[in-house]
């Protein structure tokens, strides 16, 4: 099933990512990305980066991202490693 903000696309190359940005503490710390994996999607893990005694916002901003045909990111029939390579590369390029 595909979630109702998803659109299936045609073409590989215009699959859009798509996930969460939790702000760190400060406005000009590094980026972690954090994937969703097969199971459950990244927005599921929001309340792990958030919770009491949890560090990671302290040093990091953390993007929360699904994979291609995961959650809201876009889906393709096509689901083999080069394409998902693809797909986090142009959305670290946007």
């Amino acid at each position: 099933m595909i979630s109702s903000k998803a659109q299936l696309r045609t073409d590989t190359n215009k699959v859009n990512l798509k996930g969460t940005f939790l702000q760190g503490k400060n406005h000009d710390l590094p980026t972690m990305l954090w994937f969703s994996d097969l199971v459950e999607p990244a927005e599921n893990f929001e309340a792990f980066f958030r919770q009491e005694g949890n560090k990671i916002l302290d040093v990091r901003n953390v993007w929360l991202l699904n994979i291609r045909n995961m959650g809201d990111s876009d889906h393709h029939e096509s689901f083999d490693m080069a394409d998902i390579s693809a797909d986090i590369h142009r959305f670290m390029d946007q």
